[in-house]
């Protein structure tokens, strides 16, 4: 009886094993990873560390918001950068760019020239919360 679950304990946790590898290997690359990144450098990571692409593809949409400074504060005395099409950029190839840093612990703001909005990066710390709910992973 015990070699009966034995077998079926392994079995289970093969096929659980086998079908996170399919999963992984089925990550589909974002096409704005290949702006800033090397193919041959994004297929490995889909097959070595399929996380950091599922990280990525997320952080590029999740990572930061872009909100309206109010007129009333004046003008904000933040770091200034370029965004030429506020509806369509890559904060990662923004970042490489413009040399953007952001926090762990707090979060960043970044004046956007000719523009009264600015560019709020996440605390790292939110992001990774974030993050985790997205994966569903608490």
């Amino acid at each position: 009886m015990k070699g009966i679950i034995t077998f079926l304990l392994l079995t289970f946790s093969v096929l659980s094993i086998a079908q996170n590898k399919t999963n992984d290997i089925n990550t589909a690359i974002d096409d704005r990873l290949y702006e800033v990144y090397g193919q041959e450098y994004l297929l490995a990571l889909k097959k070595n560390n399929p996380f950091l692409l599922k990280r990525w593809s997320f952080y590029l949409d999740n990572a930061f918001y872009i909100t309206e400074y109010p007129s009333k504060k004046g003008n904000p005395d933040y770091p200034i950068i370029t965004i030429e099409n506020l509806d369509d950029f890559n904060i990662l190839l923004l970042e490489k760019n413009q040399e953007l840093i952001r926090d762990f612990k707090q979060q960043k703001v970044y004046k956007i020239k000719g523009t009264n909005k600015v560019l709020v990066y996440l605390s790292g710390k939110k992001f990774n919360q974030k993050l985790n709910e997205h994966l569903k992973r608490h």
